[in-house]
């Protein structure tokens, strides 16, 4: 028994035992209550003395379990190394204090109930961290903690985080409305805080005036030269994005607009993500195929992974050599094209494209690449609508769950069609329903270059608004 254990994975250890362990010392930081934020650590002591720890960022004020992560059976010395280096590496010389286990475990799920309750769900890496913690039920004492501001969410965009931003702002506007939350950055917190310790009220007012003249001006500031902004400022690109957003959000969408391109991403996603990176019918498509699956399935696997870390010099020629050996494989030429598209571009890879999607009309994500490229490069075979019949729910009829690569394909495609058509209300609310749903699956790089596709609309808006406002006439 003993050696069957041990062959067990960090990962499998963790779900099917690690409860069994005793808890060990808990940590957090000791301004958690002034701040709203918890870092977390709780751990288990294993019978050989060594660790396995989790670490839980929990935001008490709107968001619950941010991230988590943990080490699996460290030798004390190796444990409290890394702690201290956690110590040292903190910008904001935060101390962690030792705590009780009820009280963290109280911070930890009253603080995913209270996100769960406005639609927010932890980070997916607390899907595994949540079993080296108890499970939430009456062995526990209920400790009373405040979750939210004075009855309110309230959120801090932090400058270094904009995935969240976009979609934490529509989606409480969706849920609790206007006035119902309070929203401010990481710069106006101080201020925000000394107003509401006075009982001055608190965040941004939108409907002043002033306070909308200065947001527009500010956007306009920022893209007087683009160049210059693209360039030698990327930390400007992510402030023109945040107020951007801001600007959309506040002064050119409504809410029923919101709410029906929000209800429009839930049918869309009405479906389960596993976390199979590629599924079935990804690999194999309509193919009746019955050799070496198990092999072709596993080295997919791989050159996916390879792919997507961008490793072309040793991914393309692999995956050469298994064309010329399975040469009737869609999904081997799929990955050919994602490696070829990491060097040229997808707009260049055009025709090569179009020529494998000919060749397997039944695979969609050769479909997908094409439709993708068409797009990108104007042509008009894209046409003016998403075609129907391409949307996963409607390719697959019947089909209950994807997995990770055809939710990927498929999100990126929907992004480049609503960035180009202009449709910033389905671009906003798509990214937002991922974030909000499914945290973490989307790379916050494809997040931030979705992101950027809603600007030129805003600029545009701003920089017409502000002609008009500089005609009107001056009040008396």
């Amino acid at each position: 028994m003993k050696n069957k254990q041990s062959q067990l994975s960090p990962e499998n250890y963790i779900r099917t035992r690690a409860r069994t362990l005793p808890i060990g010392d808990c940590l957090i930081n000791e301004d958690w209550r002034d701040s709203g934020f918890a870092m977390i650590t709780v751990t288990r002591e294993h019978i050989n003395g060594n660790i396995t720890h989790g670490a839980y960022l929990v935001d008490l004020y709107c968001l619950g379990v941010k991230e988590c992560f943990w080490m699996f059976n460290q030798p004390p010395e190796a444990f409290r190394e890394f702690m201290n280096k956690q110590v040292r590496g903190n910008e904001f010389g935060l101390r962690n204090i030792k705590t009780s286990y009820p009280l963290v475990h109280n911070i930890i799920y009253g603080a995913e109930a209270f996100a769960g309750d406005l639609g927010f769900k932890p980070h997916k890496s607390f899907e595994l961290a949540r079993y080296l913690i108890e499970e939430d039920d009456e062995r526990i004492k209920l400790i009373d903690i405040e979750f939210g501001y004075k009855g309110k969410p309230l959120y801090i965009s932090v400058q270094e985080n904009q995935t969240e931003k976009n979609r934490v702002f529509a989606h409480l506007e969706k849920t609790v409305g206007s006035g119902n939350f309070n929203f401010i950055t990481e710069a106006e917190a101080d201020e925000f805080f000394k107003r509401e310790e006075g009982d001055e009220g608190g965040g941004i007012n939108f409907s002043d005036p002033e306070e909308k003249k200065r947001l527009i001006s500010e956007v306009k500031a920022l893209t007087d030269n683009p160049k210059k902004l693209l360039s030698r400022k990327p930390e400007k690109v992510a402030e023109l994005i945040e107020l951007a957003e801001v600007v959309f959000l506040e002064y050119m969408v409504s809410a029923d607009e919101l709410k029906t391109a929000s209800e429009a991403m839930e049918k869309l996603f009405d479906f389960t993500i596993t976390d199979q990176v590629l599924s079935e019918d990804f690999i194999f498509g309509k193919s009746a195929f019955r050799d070496n699956r198990g092999f072709i399935r596993k080295e997919a696997d791989r050159l996916m992974i390879l792919a997507s870390e961008g490793k072309v010099a040793k991914g393309q020629p692999e995956v050469e050599r298994l064309i010329a050996q399975y040469p009737d494989m869609p999904v081997l030429k799929y990955l050919l094209l994602r490696f070829m598209e990491i060097k040229t571009g997808v707009r260049k890879l055009k025709p090569t494209i179009k020529f494998y999607a000919d060749l397997y009309p039944d695979y969609l994500p050769l479909t997908y690449l094409y439709l993708n490229a068409a797009l990108v490069d104007r042509d008009p075979v894209a046409g003016s609508e998403f075609p129907a019949h391409l949307h996963l729910k409607n390719y697959y009829p019947g089909k209950t769950t994807f997995c990770i690569e055809e939710i990927l394909q498929y999100f990126h495609l929907l992004v480049i069609y609503h960035g180009i058509s202009g449709d910033v209300v389905n671009l906003i609310m798509l990214i937002g329903y991922m974030e909000s749903n499914h945290p973490g699956l989307i790379p916050d790089e494809e997040i931030f270059s979705a992101k950027l596709l809603m600007v030129p609309g805003v600029v545009d808006w701003c920089e017409n608004w502000l002609k008009e406002e500089s005609k009107a006439p001056t009040p008396s």
